[in-house]
């Protein structure tokens, strides 16, 4: 309960610049429309659709009372929200310069910005424990296990210790400390997925690095894989090159 008085303070806190970021950005678009640039309008559709994003998620957290589980759930195209997530990282993937690559991924019944949050904590986790000398790569896929979709993140870095695999998905706890961070995303991660029924875990590569994965349930009356064709879906899929190169 701690954690959730917490986390609803500092949304809170962090709301009030937001709102400021929201205002700046709906004045660059009042001013961008007298002599609108394709590329200057881009940027600013993305700095917009991440500034909405991260407000239904602040908002999320100031519901103290409200658990994950009491959500509504919905059909969420994961391989859309995948592909927001890389085009919203592209400073953090060019400044890595890591290559993330999103296989084809599957609808679930879930909260998009709960999946959002989900993906981003684990891509972010990815690119922060590389290897030196080694450029670094990530993986988003998905495979049909009994009962559930298991979303995986895989990487080629330096590994998760065999006796923290699941200490790791604890609040607070850290595989390595020489990177800087908290200890709150595999955290955070874990208790989304276990509110809504599913699994974590975390294996290594062969290769090298590690694939953290996350089990959805599906439902008995779950019977699409994915959805069907929209133009939404063609835009992503058309633009799946982005995703897949270096940032």
């Amino acid at each position: 309960m701690l954690m959730s008085h917490l986390a609803a303070e500092l949304s809170h806190d962090m709301a009030v610049p937001l709102t400021s970021i929201i205002a700046s950005l709906e004045l660059l678009e009042e001013q961008l429309g007298e002599h609108p640039d394709p590329e200057a309008v881009a940027l600013l559709t993305g700095a917009q659709q991440a500034a909405d994003r991260m407000s239904r998620m602040l908002a999320q957290h100031m519901g103290i009372d409200q658990e994950p589980a009491d959500r509504a759930l919905s059909d969420v195209d994961l391989g859309i929200v995948a592909f927001e997530l890389a085009v919203d990282s592209a400073h953090l993937l060019q400044s890595a310069d890591a290559t993330i690559n999103i296989g084809r991924l599957p609808v679930v019944q879930a909260d998009p910005d709960e999946m959002y949050s989900v993906l981003q904590n684990l891509v972010t986790n990815a690119v922060k424990f590389t290897r030196p000398e080694v450029r670094t790569w990530v993986s988003i896929s998905a495979r049909r296990v009994p009962d559930a979709w298991r979303i995986s993140v895989t990487d080629n870095g330096v590994g998760i210790p065999a006796d923290r695999r699941a200490d790791v998905f604890s609040l607070f706890s850290r595989a390595r400390s020489r990177v800087e961070g908290h200890g709150i995303g595999l955290g955070t991660v874990a208790r989304t997925i276990g509110a809504r029924g599913g699994h974590v875990g975390a294996e290594p590569v062969a290769a090298g690095g590690t694939e953290v994965w996350f089990e959805i349930p599906v439902f008995p009356d779950a019977t699409r894989p994915y959805l069907p064709e929209t133009e939404e879906r063609r835009e992503a899929t058309a633009q799946e090159d982005v995703a897949t190169c270096t940032w």
